[in-house]
């Protein structure tokens, strides 16, 4: 279960990087800002599904390293 988990963290990381223009990235940027073309993390006020995408798009579980930056 955890594999398909982080599976699907990384769809979304993956999507992050392609689809710029959706409405779903814009929402994200503006509740989170962006920062040299990538969404800030948020710290504690962010929401537990964007937390654990910021942590699999540093490498963090999925033992690659920073792939995503």
């Amino acid at each position: 279960m955890r594999e398909f988990n982080l599976s699907l963290l990384e769809k979304w990381c993956w999507r992050l990087l392609g689809e710029k223009e959706e409405l779903w990235y814009r929402v994200l940027k503006a509740r989170y800002g962006e920062v040299g073309g990538c969404i800030k993390e948020g710290g504690n006020d962010a929401s537990l599904w964007w937390r654990m995408i910021c942590h699999v798009r540093e490498g963090v579980g999925s033992g690659v390293g920073n792939f995503y930056s």
